[in-house]
């Protein structure tokens, strides 16, 4: 695996980095102290995972979660100070894949990183109330939405969640491939997400696939 640590804390990151260097399917890791740097490092060339945390010097680690998921399917673990649950529920929102309290033990952290790029998520224990607090609001949230989507989003969320390109999905409804993006932007933007595996699930909720 190849890996990315984002935190603004020398010693934390350094010590984080020396322990997983050391681990058999561990090819790389990169530091970086800010979230300036980590999206410079991402530029560069691509990581299985990236563990950041949230409180960063120069920018609001969720602004930073959502800028790393913009590359597409990069995987996220967030390895925090903070355990409430309004970090928790904007992390994930913002599109984290895991989140795990400094708390934890590195055996915690070294198996959350498999889980995570794997593509599961890994939540450690003193944060799990708390994110599912913040997931049951989310998905609350998102009732909501299914109502307002029109019928051109719920042709193209269908046409997703099952698997399709944006070239099928445009070539499908007779529309452009740029039409295809936006509309998958804006879906995305509606439930604050930029996970296919989210889109399935409102696709699911909404009655558009069968499981």
């Amino acid at each position: 695996m190849k890996l990315l640590l984002v935190d603004d804390q020398n010693v934390v990151r350094e010590s984080l980095a020396k322990a997983l260097r050391d681990e058999p399917d561990v090819t790389l890791v990169v530091e970086a102290e800010s979230a300036r740097d980590a999206l410079s490092q991402k530029n560069r060339q691509p990581f299985d995972v990236v563990v950041i945390e949230l409180s960063l010097a120069d920018r609001c680690g969720t602004e930073l979660i959502r800028q790393l998921k913009s590359f597409g399917e990069t995987r996220v673990l967030v390895l925090s100070t903070f355990r409430d649950e309004f970090r928790v529920g904007e992390a994930m929102r913002a599109g984290a894949d895991g989140y795990l309290s400094k708390r934890c033990r590195m055996k915690e952290l070294i198996d959350a990183i498999r889980t995570v790029a794997k593509g599961r998520t890994a939540v450690s224990p003193d944060v799990s109330a708390a994110m599912v607090r913040a997931l049951q609001r989310r998905d609350a949230a998102r009732g909501d939405v299914l109502a307002s989507l029109s019928e051109r989003e719920r042709q193209v969320l269908r046409l997703l969640a099952m698997g399709s390109s944006a070239k099928e999905v445009a070539a499908h409804l007779a529309i452009s491939v740029k039409t295809v993006e936006t509309h998958r932007a804006r879906l995305c933007a509606k439930v604050a997400t930029h996970s296919v595996a989210d889109l399935t699930r409102l696709a699911v909720r909404a009655g558009l696939i069968d499981i």
